[in-house]
């Protein structure tokens, strides 16, 4: 049976130690400090505050996790954490750690050759050689990261349908909202405040966002309407909205799954034949990627991320608009909306993780022209049967009427 085939467990350290041990690595150690590593509080499967000092999290291929953390913060571990062994000065955390790493020759840690990939290179240059100084070989940990910590449980799948289900309904619902209160003179910062207000009464959270833009903002791919700036919808135009959120928790230590979708719609006259033709090229290179992702999971020949991206690129450069297209593909979702697995990137990176079984990623081409930009994004779930659409997928620019 091949790693690919089993299920997460639930807890990160374990699904961590099966990997490194299919790989023959002999550790991995992820390290944070005042909290400049989200990886580490994901690898540790909870969030603990107040920590003020470096702290250390050596998870052996073969052994129990162990913690390394300063002696002002050991204490506020909650009593279930791994055992924690307590530095005072320098000299102590380095003897701590060459204790931690003992004969390990490979570790894999938050580092990315080259800067390579800039979502998996989370520790310094210092850091990288302090622990080289003890002995083992850096590997990077981008593979175990998203291998321990970025597979959905059956409940985070759950918690995903929950959101996405609820983006599909409150865009739908916007767009119908923009047309009968048009001669409001509405901005984009009103709407973007009345998608808040849904998303709390839908039980959602959110960091940031969403996106509003109407006609040339539509060509920014983060237009953020701010009072006072926002553009003021009109009947006659073009509008974008991408819009992501998760579940609220229900507990501290529910890492729910965000959501996170984009739809275009025309308002008042139907589309020209230039928008049309914009949006076929963006939709098109959408399926074209969900197409090679699909065929190549039930091959067994799941692809790397850069590969969708070069699938979905070249659509959009057969079309004429390939300078148009400037960012990646996708991105992995998870907890965070911008989360650490595999990115389907061939533009920004060229990510060359594998697309797993149990994770989750946005498709979303795009072009941007200086009068309008069209994105079209959906959600993906690789899950046993193959990767599956998990929300609504536009086929058509939705007509918004504003008579």
């Amino acid at each position: 049976m091949s790693l690919n085939d089993l299920a997460p467990s639930g807890n990160p350290l374990d699904d961590a130690r099966e990997f490194l041990q299919s790989t023959g690595t002999d550790g991995w150690l992820t390290r944070d400090y005042r909290y400049t590593n989200p990886v580490f509080e994901a690898a540790l499967g909870k969030r603990v505050e107040h920590l003020t000092r470096p702290v250390w999290l050596w998870i052996p291929a073969d052994g129990d996790p162990q913690l390394l953390a300063h002696e002002v913060d050991a204490g506020r571990f909650p009593a279930d954490s791994s055992p924690i062994a307590a530095y005072g000065s320098r000299v102590q955390m380095v003897a701590g750690l060459k204790t931690l790493v003992g004969s390990a020759t490979k570790v894999a840690m938050e580092y990315s050759p080259l800067y390579a990939l800039p979502r998996v290179a989370r520790v310094d240059a210092g850091t990288i050689e302090l622990i080289r100084s003890l002995g083992p070989e850096i590997v990077s940990s981008g593979d175990v990261i998203q291998y321990s910590t970025e597979r959905w449980t059956p409940d985070q799948l759950q918690s995903h349908f929950f959101a996405v289900s609820a983006l599909d309904r409150i865009v739908r619902q916007t767009f119908q909202y923009v047309g009968e209160n048009i001669r409001w003179a509405l901005t984009e910062h009103d709407i973007a405040e009345h998608i808040r207000g849904k998303f709390d009464r839908a039980g959602l959270e959110f960091d940031d966002g969403p996106v509003v833009a109407f006609n040339e903002h539509s060509s920014d791919p983060h237009y953020d309407p701010q009072p006072g700036e926002a553009a003021v919808i009109r009947r006659e135009g073009w509008l974008l909205i991408d819009l992501w959120a998760r579940k609220k928790p229900e507990s501290p230590d529910d890492r729910n799954i965000s959501a996170d979708i984009t739809w275009t719609a025309k308002l008042g006259e139907p589309p020209t034949a230039k928008q049309q033709e914009v949006f076929n090229a963006v939709t098109g290179a959408r399926d074209a990627a969900f197409d090679l992702l699909e065929t190549r999971v039930l091959e067994g020949d799941n692809p790397k991320g850069w590969e969708l991206d070069r699938a979905a690129r070249d659509v959009i450069e057969k079309a004429g608009y390939g300078e148009y297209f400037v960012h990646r593909l996708g991105h992995s979702l998870g907890y965070e909306v911008h989360s650490n697995g595999v990115n389907l990137d061939d533009w920004e990176t060229h990510d060359t993780r594998t697309v797993i079984n149990g994770v989750g990623v946005t498709i979303e081409p795009g072009i941007y022209l200086p009068e309008f930009g069209v994105r079209s994004e959906m959600d993906v779930y690789l899950g046993e049967d193959g990767p599956e659409v998990t929300g609504k997928r536009q086929t058509e620019i939705l007509q918004v009427e504003t008579s």
